[in-house]
């Protein structure tokens, strides 16, 4: 996949390191890294967290689930946050360094295909993403496709993916590809927030990303997993249900069980106020909460 110089972002740090007093400076810091598509989430549980526990900070950066993953394995954080889960190479990377990842799931997510807000395509199955994005497949205009998007001159698509460290980048490749890598041409964003963007100032472009990055000014396309099936669009309940056909859990992985305050920050993710910050956030929690309004 060939790189691009998106808009600059500002880094995804959530910033508690601001002692004033003798106690904050006894405060215990939870290091927290991965998945940008868990991003939203994670900082607004990190966020509510210091609320309400001023002894214990978190402190949250992004880079993609690799980059969670191979700071796990490197001794760096406290938790890594996963769109997919580790493969073979990390596990057998992890013991050779006598780590032991422990998973936990802590909601779910689905996958949106978006087009700009003028493409009338009406659905998009397995097959025709598969075409669209794999290497060989034949779709490069889409008038290939029966489609004309207007202001799109050329018709040639122009395909927006995200960087190989992505947990969406693999689950989509290994789930919708069958394996197959990306076409040659491919452009990677720095991040979901880009992707959409690039997405939604270009009628041509065609990009995948977690459906919580949807906007009014981007199209969410239908997808059915075989031609001719009934296609749906991401929404909580069919997430929840793993009725929409890429929807897959969101991990948080730990060296060990889990222990002490990481223990405890993650028995509150997990409880109603930690998944109700879930599902306000558009994502689906691990089992039926009750939230207050």
């Amino acid at each position: 996949m060939k790189s691009i110089q998106l808009f600059a972002l500002i880094p995804l740090l959530v910033a508690t390191l601001a002692p004033v007093s003798a106690a904050e400076t006894k405060r215990t810091l939870i290091q927290n890294r991965g998945s940008d598509s868990m991003a939203i989430a994670v900082v607004r549980w990190a966020e509510e967290y210091k609320r309400n526990n001023t002894s214990i900070g978190v402190a949250v950066s992004g880079g993609g689930t690799g980059t969670g993953i191979s700071a796990l394995l490197n001794g760096t954080v406290d938790i890594a946050n996963a769109s997919r889960a580790m493969n073979r190479r990390e596990i057998n990377l992890a013991r050779d360094r006598g780590i032991a990842p422990v998973q936990h799931v802590t909601g779910y997510d689905g996958i949106a295909i978006y087009v700009h807000n003028d493409n009338p395509v009406k659905s998009l199955s397995f097959s025709q993403i598969a075409d669209i994005f794999g290497n060989g497949g034949p779709v490069h205009r889409w008038s290939d496709i029966g489609v004309e998007v207007p202001g799109c001159d050329d018709q040639k698509i122009v395909r927006v993916g995200r960087q190989n460290s992505s947990g969406t980048y693999a689950y989509l490749r290994h789930n919708v590809l069958g394996g197959k890598r990306f076409k040659q041409g491919t452009l990677e964003a720095q991040s979901s927030k880009d992707l959409v963007g690039l997405v939604t100032a270009t009628p041509c472009a065609i990009g995948y990303s977690s459906f919580v990055y949807a906007t009014p000014e981007v199209k969410v396309a239908c997808l059915s997993e075989h031609a001719g099936e009934p296609c749906l669009t991401p929404g909580i309940e069919d997430v929840a249900e793993r009725t929409y056909p890429i929807s897959r859990p969101l991990y948080m992985y730990t060296n060990g069980p889990a222990s002490g305050d990481v223990k405890t920050y993650l028995d509150w993710i997990l409880s109603d106020a930690g998944q109700c910050i879930l599902l306000n956030s558009r994502y689906a929690a691990v089992r039926e909460v009750r939230c207050e309004n």
